[in-house]
């Protein structure tokens, strides 16, 4: 004798194993919970579930063990150029000039270009009477919540300044981008 149960649709007696009841002709499914698929995904989400659980019960014991005292901060050594020095290095090889000064701890000393009404940057430029850098500029970054835009509150456009930072950009088209350390 087969297995029957009731069509969901008319309530007449089908074989379960029927694809749709011969009364009424609706489809007669298993349930997603009787297909070998759906448990499969639940026991491949629960085994992922525990992984990630059992690696960061391991990260937090090795987070712990690496919180030794910290050694001192290390001196940051700045190279100082004039900007000039910087923007001929560009023009005669940018590939070169990239390699040089990209991510290197620099002490620029040039003329207060661009500044920049949202206190996001500024421009350091070279002497407004040399013709020859006209569109030269390098845009210094200012940290927020480290004074430096009080500071440049407080400096005039042309004036001669010295910015350290770190170069954080090299490029043919947009020249040197710089974050700023200190201006002085």
């Amino acid at each position: 004798m087969s297995k029957t149960k009731n069509c969901k649709s008319c309530n007449a007696e089908i074989a379960t194993s029927a694809k749709v009841c011969p009364s009424c002709g609706a489809k007669n499914k298993k349930s997603i919970f009787k297909k070998w698929w759906f448990w499969l995904i639940i026991a491949v989400v629960l085994v992922g579930i525990i992984a990630v659980n059992g690696n960061s019960g391991n990260d937090e014991e090795k987070n712990a063990t690496d919180n030794k005292p910290a050694k001192q901060q290390e001196t940051i050594e700045y190279t100082s150029y004039d900007v000039t020095e910087l923007f001929d290095a560009l023009k005669d090889n940018a590939l070169k000039a990239q390699n040089t000064y990209n991510g290197q701890y620099v002490e620029l000393t040039g003329y207060l270009g661009t500044i920049d009404s949202n206190g996001k940057y500024i421009g350091l430029e070279a002497n407004p009477d040399d013709m020859s850098y006209l569109l030269d500029s390098v845009h210094c970054t200012i940290k927020k919540g480290s004074g430096q835009l009080e500071q440049v509150m407080n400096l005039k456009k042309g004036e001669k300044i010295t910015i350290r930072g770190k170069i954080s950009r090299v490029g043919e088209v947009l020249g040197y981008s710089l974050d700023i350390d200190s201006i002085n």
